[in-house]
């Protein structure tokens, strides 16, 4: 009997944890149904919402190259082409199955659904790791009690986010199950694993990283693997990475960066393979070190620009990244909002300065251990959280799971003392995890998880409606082009993709726009047909009234006179669409929709253009 209730205990814990879980990321199920529709939570989901349901109903049209967005040139998409395509077959699936007739009935569950998938992943890791099965409870419900998890999988969460997660845990319990047991099957999971992730996020080639440190430093010490396990490690990660990248339109173009799946990737790919196999085949001497510099050296050199890209994008040093909360780092935060960062990250956060350097030092003492990627893993994953906000997901478990170890490690030395380091472990961690679990566990976020959106979303019938009969660009908050996009059919000068040139050119051209007034407007923009004002926040004036704040920079010139000026004011050809007014203030507008009649500037431009063209030419000699 205990040898079957040892072989349960870890299923056992995963389903127990999983359905816990699964039960707090539900909570917020009102935030992804608006009247009686399914919508998605959080400002990307909407767009991967979008290319998902199309890809449901048109598998065939899957599209790389949208032309709706960024208008009136169109835009390569940055996303690349796995998560969304992989997203739209599940869907298709649950659609076959009966489970609804609603695409979006389906989508907005599956990260819930996910989330026993990472769950899975930290019970495989800790029984790599080789804790105990009360130590392992405990990294599950780490992860169960983190508002992060809930931001990841929660109800309509389908931004691509939970499915990095997922990838990173299973490269590392596929690393740890490796180089415990380097088999050639180990070595076609973990090749396999590294060489997709780039399909489902374009940033996930830095899981290679943690595998060539991991075997820099096991060669410095002397140690290698078996050459053919490690031979089909290195052809698994390049068959998968091309097998991945063949659909890729920007691979397909021959475009080179890391915001596409390019062949960037298959750069980087190739650069791994090649330099696992030599570290595991060249011996350790003074000109195989300088050979192993000068090649590294060489393929950085490669990629030194992109780089470069990726380190402004990391440290938030684009001016328009600066005002977006996720791309702030923790510490930025720590000093305006302590509280707010210790309820999204526990008291363990503030630890993590000493778990890093805790981490750093077990790669050194662990170097000769099969459990060297994972101290490496988890320092590379604390660096990655110190940067911005939204890398939290790389190194959340990083936070608990090496006190996890330690702890293990000193219950294996004073076996007599077990139990009170289990309790004590416990005890510390429940007094870590207070505020999450307190304060952000069981919150119900707005709808859609932007506070404005639920009042906007009136307007977005009329805008979808008018550009069926009607189609055109919209003018629009950058906030708002994914909420336009998913929709409606109409098309949006910008968005809140903000990494290649061309984002934050049409960005700050939204905002040259809107400093504009109407009559001006009407000029430099007569591609607009379509335009949607609204207020980014309302707050009481001094002398009474409502004092309206708006998107982008000062100044405000075209939202304040849409919103607020009798539409007698306005040139012609504005005709008003709609409108929302302020539930406590019926009189004062927070939306308004405009159609742009362009039809008589235009003949008066298309006369003049053919007026000078039959007018003479005078030329004067000189």
């Amino acid at each position: 009997m205990p040898a079957l209730a040892n072989r349960w205990i870890l299923p056992v814990i995963w389903l127990a944890v999983s359905v816990f879980a699964a039960l707090t990321c539900s909570v917020q199920y009102s935030s992804a149904r608006l009247h009686d529709e399914f919508i998605p939570v959080g400002n990307d989901s909407f767009y991967h919402a979008r290319r998902i349901v199309d890809a449901v109903h048109a598998p065939a049209d899957f599209y790389q190259f949208d032309d709706k967005i960024h208008a009136p040139e169109g835009s390569l998409l940055v996303w690349p082409w796995g998560y969304d395509y992989l997203m739209a077959g599940i869907v298709r699936a649950g659609l076959a199955l009966g489970l609804s007739a609603d695409p979006m009935a389906i989508l907005v569950w599956i990260p819930v659904v996910a989330l026993f998938l990472s769950i899975g992943f930290t019970v495989a890791i800790g029984r790599q790791l080789a804790l105990s099965a009360p130590f392992i409870a405990l990294a599950a419900l780490c992860m169960a009690c983190a508002p992060s998890t809930r931001l990841l999988h929660g109800v309509g969460e389908i931004d691509h986010h939970f499915a990095e997660l997922i990838f990173l845990l299973g490269s590392l319990a596929a690393g740890l199950a490796w180089f415990s047991r380097p088999t050639v099957l180990f070595a076609v999971l973990l090749g396999a694993t590294l060489g997709i992730a780039p399909a489902i996020h374009n940033g996930l080639f830095v899981l290679q990283i943690p595998l060539l440190a991991t075997f820099l430093v096991r060669w410095l010490q002397g140690h290698s693997t078996p050459p053919r396990a490690t031979l089909v490690l290195a052809l698994t990660l390049l068959l998968t990475t091309f097998a991945v990248l063949a659909p890729s339109l920007a691979f397909q173009t021959g475009r080179f960066e890391f915001y596409t799946l390019s062949w960037f990737h298959a750069y980087i790919a190739a650069a791994t393979a090649v330099l696992i196999v030599l570290l595991n085949r060249v011996p350790v001497t003074r000109n195989s070190m300088l050979m192993l510099a000068a090649i590294g050296a060489g393929l950085l050199y490669g990629v030194v620009s992109q780089l470069d890209t990726a380190a402004g994008f990391l440290g938030g040093t684009f001016e328009r990244l600066k005002l977006i909360q996720e791309m702030r780092s923790p510490l930025s935060r720590a000093a305006q909002d302590w509280i707010g960062l210790t309820k999204f990250y526990s008291f363990l956060i503030w630890l993590a300065p000493i778990t890093l350097i805790v981490c750093a030092v077990q790669c050194w003492r662990q170097r000769s251990s099969s459990q060297l990627i994972f101290w490496v893993t988890a320092t590379f994953g604390l660096v990655l959280l110190s940067t911005q906000m939204r890398m939290h997901y790389f190194g959340s478990f990083a936070l608990y799971l090496p006190w996890l170890v330690l702890a293990q490690d000193l219950a294996n030395k004073r076996p007599e003392h077990r139990r009170n380091i289990v309790l004590g472990t416990s005890l510390a961690l429940l007094l870590a995890y207070v505020p999450p679990v307190r304060y952000e566990l069981l919150n119900k976020p707005p709808k859609a998880a932007d506070v404005w959106y639920e009042r906007m979303a009136p307007l977005l019938p009329i805008l979808r409606d008018a550009c069926a009969k009607d189609p055109g660009i919209v003018l629009a908050d950058t906030n708002a082009g994914h909420y336009i996009r998913y929709g409606t059919d109409c098309s949006v000068i910008a968005n809140n993709f903000l990494l290649t040139p061309q984002h934050f050119a049409k960005a700050d051209r939204v905002d040259q726009l809107f400093s504009m007034s109407a009559s001006e407007l009407l000029t430099v923009a007569p591609y607009a047909k379509y335009v949607l004002v609204r207020a980014s926040s309302i707050s009481r004036a001094e002398g009474g009234g409502y004092r309206l704040n708006f998107f982008g920079p000062s100044p405000h010139r075209l939202a304040p006179e849409l919103l607020s000026a009798p539409a007698d004011t306005l040139p012609a050809q504005y005709q008003l669409l709609g409108t929302i007014p302020l539930p406590m203030a019926p009189h004062v507008a927070y939306a308004k929709l405009y159609k742009i009649d362009q039809t008589d500037n235009r003949s008066r431009r298309e006369h003049e253009e053919q007026r000078l063209d039959q007018e003479p030419i005078a030329i004067v000699l000189r």
